[in-house]
């Protein structure tokens, strides 16, 4: 049995918010304060950078898992009745198609019958 070189990432709950919830004014104004806290703490909460993340959700209905491939995704919106600014938000992180066929691989050595989509991008949650 060997060690790993890094602490092993915990996996972490990360609400989603209401839309685009951080980037619309709130009556009241910190309405968001404190989930936007939470999340500006998870990086020192972190036994190390991580090299990856990994983001699973049920966002989608499938018949097995599926996952971007992508190398550069863009952004899926799927709420309605924003402002238009809110439809303009872009999220420039790199994909990790490695990282999705090692777990493809392993989903696949688990019994599933997983799927990549190479132009799947990012939920406006992500």
């Amino acid at each position: 049995m060997t060690t790993p070189s890094t602490p092993r990432q915990p996996t972490i709950f990360i609400p989603h918010g209401a839309g685009p919830c951080f980037f619309m004014d709130w009556n009241p104004a910190d309405a968001w304060d404190n989930t936007a806290a939470y999340l500006r703490g998870i990086p020192a909460s972190l036994p190390a950078k991580p090299k990856a993340i990994l983001l699973v959700t049920a966002h989608w209905l499938a018949p097995q898992p599926s996952m971007s491939s992508a190398a550069q995704p863009g952004m899926l919106f799927d709420y309605y009745g924003f402002p238009p600014h809110t439809y303009e938000l872009t999220y420039p992180a790199p994909g990790a198609p490695a990282l999705a066929d090692r777990v493809s691989g392993l989903l696949a050595g688990a019994g599933f019958a997983p799927q990549q989509d190479g132009a799947r991008g990012y939920d406006h949650g992500t």
